[in-house]
């Protein structure tokens, strides 16, 4: 499915990857974009390179950490894709940071199992105290501040009330939670399979420390509202426990809602089917509406 974007901040992308490209000797001819929620996500034809592209001081922040992350993991053999080794990241006028990365496939029908299975591996590391610690709260301010024009004052005002809630009951169970290394967006639409047939995760922009139960919350809060309950079921059975089983489940599934409405406020007027899918989001959670489902940002 194309992903709908002004022509505008089209053009400014495709030169921003054009020129990224031509740092590092590539070939950006008919650079295809692939995604647009939080990056812009490029596929170059003329050879097997992934292009993300990461706008303003969010963007900045999320590429330094994200290579950062990358490098740290890879040392610890974690089952994650592997930047391309270049230079990176890289910072253009505009602003735009760029990362680089190998294809790799992402053809298959995921399993639930497929998922379980990079999770469990990633959740035995122990801890590394050098990775960054996982707070949505920073990235929900941040997001906030940059936000679109287009988003009234009143939005505005209730989400940062939310998240302000949000963090306070988060901080009260924070001391129960176990931690560890998480992935931090695990869904099958960050699988990847290397050529060995592993199969390992992708998009690291919230990876670091964080309570290990957070990596269930996107597809216990999937189940209802991407209508996912079998692959849930299928999942739990995969990795072992059920998220919505804990005491602190009520707060985590409200900051995955949270982040699912405030990730895109920043270019929101730029994509206008991102748009129209983020008031219909937003609109269900002012109203309270725990059973309305949703559709994929595209």
């Amino acid at each position: 499915m194309a992903t709908d974007l002004s022509p505008c901040r089209a053009a400014e992308l495709h030169s921003a990857v054009a020129e990224a490209c031509a740092h590092i000797e590539l070939d950006a001819t008919d650079a295809e974009l692939i995604k647009y929620t939080v990056n812009a996500v490029f596929r170059l034809k003329t050879s097997p390179v992934i292009v993300r592209v990461g706008t303003g001081e969010e963007g900045d922040i999320r590429g330094r950490r994200i290579v950062e992350v990358a490098r740290r993991l890879a040392g610890h053999d974690a089952p994650i894709a592997p930047l391309l080794e270049v230079p990176q990241p890289l910072h253009l006028p505009g602003p735009f940071t760029v990362t680089f990365w190998p294809e790799l496939d992402n053809s298959s029908l995921w399993t639930p199992a497929e998922l379980a299975a990079p999770l469990r591996e990633l959740h035995q590391i122990p801890p590394d105290a050098t990775l960054p610690v996982w707070d949505p709260f920073d990235n929900a301010r941040q997001q906030l501040a940059e936000a679109d024009e287009t988003i009234t004052r009143t939005d505005l005002d209730w989400l940062a009330d939310a998240w302000s809630a949000a963090e306070a009951e988060y901080k009260r169970w924070e001391p129960e939670l176990r931690m560890g290394i998480i992935h931090g967006d695990p869904h099958s639409g960050n699988l990847l399979r290397e050529q060995s047939g592993k199969v390992v995760l992708c998009d690291l922009d919230e990876a670091g420390i964080g309570p290990l139960a957070w990596d269930l919350v996107p597809q216990a809060v999937g189940a209802v509202r991407f209508n996912r309950r079998g692959f849930y079921q299928q999942f739990v059975a995969a990795y072992g426990a059920d998220v919505r089983d804990e005491p602190y489940w009520p707060v985590l599934a409200r900051i995955r809602e949270l982040i699912m409405v405030t990730s895109v406020l920043p270019d929101l007027g730029q994509r206008p089917a991102v748009a129209a899918q983020h008031a219909h989001r937003l609109k269900t959670l002012q109203a309270e509406d725990v059973d309305a489902t949703w559709s994929r940002y595209t």
